[in-house]
């Protein structure tokens, strides 16, 4: 039996040429595909990169953002908490450089009888003190009141006034003799000079000089540095 011969095709020259063409082809476009690859994955990697690092900037802004707050509410803290108050700036219902206007009233308790006129007390510096009896602030300065008149009055240095417009002439009684208050408490039964010395709250001390001018206004509880200044400002000095 005769053997059969595999026969080997024949490539021809311009088949030859057109494969090593397809082959150069596809090399090239691997080649492409694999240095785009590159760049993608470059590119991504960059933009993780500034990712991470505006992610970064965003916290410490955020970060500093915290801390501003946090140090500008320390700031609050100390002004408002921790530094002492500035002394009092002299306000109230009476301007100061105003006439203290006049009044007619009976004495409920403390010291002294009948009816005080303040139009007859031109000559003398004069402090009127508006209180009352249910006011925590007026009792705790009226011991203070009390000792400093007791120190000033023989000497006429100022006449010290009590007002009261809420309570009952029996309460201004009772509570005159129970502090042993050594000044005049004067009952104000139809408010009508709290209302003429603009007096909105408890208690308010006006201090009014010899010409029955308005000098200075305390609308709290009086302090030692405030009494003095508003001594001082009706020509009366204490030490």
């Amino acid at each position: 039996m005769a053997e059969k011969k595999t026969q080997i095709p024949v490539i021809n020259k311009p088949e030859k040429a057109a494969l090593q063409s397809e082959m150069v082809t596809a090399k090239e476009e691997q080649q492409l595909a694999r240095k785009q690859r590159q760049e993608l994955k470059e590119e991504l990697v960059e933009n993780f990169a500034q990712r991470q690092r505006m992610s970064r900037n965003r916290q410490r802004l955020i970060t500093f953002s915290v801390l501003g707050v946090i140090a500008l509410l320390a700031i609050l803290f100390i002004i408002f908490v921790l530094l002492p108050a500035p002394a009092q700036t002299p306000r109230g219902g009476i301007a100061v450089g105003a006439l203290a206007p006049e009044f007619h009233l009976p004495v409920a308790g403390g010291a002294g009888k009948g009816t005080i006129d303040l139009g007859g007390m031109r000559g003398h510096a004069v402090v009127l003190n508006f209180w009352s009896v249910t006011c925590p602030p007026c009792n705790a300065e009226m011991p203070y009141l009390r000792g400093l008149y007791a120190h000033y009055s023989a000497s006429g240095a100022f006449i010290l006034l009590g007002i009261d417009q809420a309570d009952p002439s029996v309460d201004i009684q009772s509570f005159g003799q129970r502090l042993q208050v050594n000044y005049p408490l004067l009952l104000d039964a139809n408010s009508a000079i709290n209302v003429a010395y603009g007096v909105t709250s408890l208690p308010q001390t006006y201090f009014i000089d010899s010409t029955g001018t308005v000098r200075y206004v305390v609308p709290q509880q009086l302090t030692a540095q405030a009494m003095e200044q508003g001594l001082q400002a009706i020509g009366v000095s204490i030490s």
